[in-house]
């Protein structure tokens, strides 16, 4: 059997040992609980209350005898009601927790984020707040690539590079920053593992987010505190 297919099932919210009996029941097109058994590998012990369980959400039908005999229903079927039942789950789960009125006893201006999906759910967040002036130090042309699209939206942008001719093609206005001003942004060694910058991105003078690789991990760092964003903003301006 297809592991693909039991984990795809699985992800629509059918148990593992739902998956491999309906799936198999598809393959086979009619069987006895024992049959489907030997096929699945869904213990014995186990495969007449998951066939009973399946019938119940309607994913399978059954003729009573001795033995019983079951069939798949229509894989289209089966999949449009549990894709409707997914979506209705995360409609009211997103509605629940939007409703949620949590109390913050105070915040930390500095927050880390290790995730790939996380750093660019969050650089969008960023950009998404941005109400004037964007400053920007990169080194990673994938990293403006990627947000083209919020950046050109931003009134005031202003980007800098350590080297232009890694950025050719990208429709965006990119100064270089002056020779001598990479040792602001080289990569660096901290017991024996490689740290680096990919960017740096300052809005509005009070915030900021730092990308890059922390040991081989990439990480996004968010601080939102002015004094610090001051600071970057002074570095940025030095570099030309």
């Amino acid at each position: 059997m297809r592991e693909e297919i039991v984990d795809g099932l699985r992800k629509l919210g059918l148990t593992e040992y739902e998956a491999k009996a309906y799936a198999a029941l598809v393959g086979m097109g009619e069987a006895s609980a024992r049959e489907i058994h030997e096929l699945c590998g869904v213990p014995r012990t186990r495969i007449y209350d998951i066939l009973r369980d399946l019938a119940g959400k309607g994913f399978v039908e059954y003729v009573q005898g001795s033995p019983s005999y079951y069939r798949a229903v229509e894989p289209d079927r089966v999949i449009e009601k549990l894709r409707n039942e997914l979506v209705a789950s995360i409609d009211q789960s997103t509605r629940e927790l939007l409703s949620l009125n949590l109390e913050a006893h105070g915040s930390s201006p500095v927050w880390c984020v290790r995730s790939e999906w996380g750093i660019k759910n969050r650089i969008r967040d960023f950009l998404d707040n941005v109400e004037q002036e964007l400053i920007i130090f990169c080194r990673s042309p994938s990293l403006l690539s990627e947000h083209r699209t919020n950046l050109k939206r931003v009134p005031d942008l202003k980007i800098k590079v350590d080297r232009k001719e890694k950025f050719v093609g990208i429709d965006l206005d990119i100064q270089e920053m002056k020779e001598g001003s990479e040792r602001y942004f080289k990569d660096y060694f901290i017991d024996g593992a490689s740290n680096s910058i990919d960017g740096l991105m300052i809005a509005d003078g009070r915030s900021s987010i730092v990308i890059g690789t922390v040991g081989g991990e990439r990480l996004a760092v968010i601080i939102k505190l002015p004094v610090v964003a001051m600071l970057q903003k002074a570095v940025w301006e030095s570099l030309v």
